[in-house]
């Protein structure tokens, strides 16, 4: 079992259509030239010496060599390592020593992160400036028939993919080639069946799953293409979809909010056959917006990295209630509502979800205590809490963490988000509980406006009032100009209590 098969087992017939395309400067590759790079990428790796088992991390952006280089750590059975590449050399210590990693390929200068090192002998991976292995990648020839890619078994690690969730240390999700297979599983029956004139737009991070799997594995197995673009550009997005024919396109809701504010490229986002948006909350107000736009609805899915991203998805219809991430797929995933004790609770009654089945990681990197408190049974507790509606669907209420207790009642931020949302002059907004000596927490909320809204925070306040329970009415509401984002685009609801 490899993640190549996805690959190898193209059709010649198929070997002159577009495999990867790079959306900043037009380069591309079909997918018989796909096979060739992989092969010669592979076999550089190989005589460098790493074997099945070595841990070879990228640090690169979106790019033809970044997929390239995880394809090929795959042929030769090694684990691949995606680090986000907007890390600095400083914080690349902690991931290239926690997953034991024998190389590190980096857009970064191999000097400036060995600088960072107090003592070489704690450097333990060869480090590999990206522009140095093209140039070293000239010399190499594969010509060994005999040369195929490696088989793992069925438990064995693949691929590494860090995540901090709650913990002050990130944590390295261990997937299996079996995980990937899933993954298949799960789009083809969920989410959508590529075709060979499909294309595929990625600008979210292909260091995170979102990218090297979400879009990666069912674009090699539909033999369509996927088209990368190193970040996120309004401008550039739109031209790229006209340029290459973008059917599909993947982001979080920040994105496809951005995109709505500029009328001038609804022309472009109607060309586009679906989109897809996952990693934070969607609101109703972004998604209907969305449709009354482009004329497509704007799909929504759930999941996490410990299950090999999807959970459930929600296609071809608005979010209703707010918070609705739609259904799991059916007999590859278990997914159920449980109280403190693992108790399955009724359905509107709010818990948290609890994912079993296939796809699952098989836990945490060097992190025993952290695996048990996430994976127990062969079931994953994912931290959200949610409800489940009687006609299967699953509606989200946010993180465990996140509920605000104020005096002892529990309130959703997502409840009051959603609120928020829905008032005509908002874009976006997110609330968060802040301590407070008489009741333990309050509620506070940040909100981004439309351009020339006029709107205040009284105005804010009052209508809030008007919608939901004193109790769960924001004491404040800070209007910013835009929200503190991760890589991905999520909302940094951490860094926001410090405002």
């Amino acid at each position: 079992m490899n993640y190549c098969e996805l690959l190898y087992n193209t059709d010649a017939k198929y070997f002159d259509f577009d495999a990867l395309i790079d959306g900043e400067d037009g380069s591309r590759l079909t997918y018989g030239q796909l096979m060739s790079e992989v092969r010669k990428a592979a076999r550089y790796l190989k005589d460098k010496g790493y074997t099945s088992g070595s841990v070879i991390s990228t640090h690169l952006y979106n790019s033809i060599d970044a997929a390239v280089i995880f394809l090929a750590i795959q042929y030769i059975g090694g684990v691949a390592c995606l680090v986000d590449p907007l890390y600095k050399a400083g914080e690349l210590i902690y991931y290239l020593q926690d997953s034991g990693s024998k190389c590190l390929i980096t857009h970064l200068e191999g000097k400036d992160i060995r600088a960072e090192f107090k003592d070489q002998d704690d450097i333990d991976a060869d480090i590999i400036n990206i522009e140095e292995y093209r140039k070293e990648l000239e010399s190499v020839t594969c010509e060994d028939d005999n040369f195929e890619y490696y088989n793992y078994k069925e438990d064995e690690l693949a691929l590494l993919l860090y995540t901090s969730g709650t913990s002050s240390k990130p944590k390295g999700v261990m997937l299996t080639t079996g995980c990937f297979y899933t993954f298949l599983e799960k789009s083809n029956c969920s989410m959508y069946r590529y075709i060979p004139e499909d294309r595929i737009l990625c600008f979210v991070p292909f260091s995170h799953g979102f990218g090297s799997v979400s879009i990666l594995i069912p674009s090699l197995a539909g033999k369509s293409a996927i088209v990368f673009l190193r970040a996120f550009q309004p401008v550039k997005i739109s031209k790229t979809i006209l340029s290459e024919k973008v059917t599909h396109m993947f982001g979080v809701p920040t994105h496809y909010q951005q995109l709505l504010r500029y009328e001038s490229m609804y022309d472009s986002l109607r060309k586009l056959k679906a989109a897809f948006s996952a990693a934070a909350p969607l609101s109703y107000e972004t998604a209907l917006s969305w449709y009354k736009a482009t004329g497509i609805y704007l799909d929504e899915g759930y999941g996490m990295t410990e299950t090999t991203t999807l959970i459930a998805t929600r296609m071809s219809m608005l979010p209703e209630p707010a918070g609705n991430v739609g259904f799991p797929p059916s007999g590859i995933l278990e997914v159920d509502v449980v109280d403190e004790d693992g108790n399955v609770l009724e359905d509107g009654i709010i818990g948290e979800i609890r994912v079993s089945g296939r796809g699952i990681m098989l836990g945490y990197l060097n992190k025993p205590v952290e695996t048990l408190e996430r994976l127990r049974d062969g079931k994953i507790y994912t931290g959200d809490n949610g409800y489940r509606r009687s006609d299967g669907s699953f509606v989200l209420c946010g993180r465990k963490t996140e509920f605000i207790n104020v005096a002892g009642l529990k309130i959703s931020p997502l409840e009051i988000e959603a609120v928020l949302n829905s008032h005509k002059d908002v874009v976006d907004s997110a609330a968060v509980g802040v301590e407070d000596k008489t009741y333990g927490q309050i509620v506070k909320a940040f909100v981004v406006l439309k351009d020339n809204a006029t709107c205040t925070e009284r105005d804010l306040i009052k209508y809030v009032s008007e919608k939901i329970a004193n109790f769960k009415i924001p004491k404040y509401i800070v209007i910013l100009d835009e929200f503190p984002r991760n890589n991905l685009g999520k909302i940094d609801k951490k860094a926001l209590k410090s405002y």
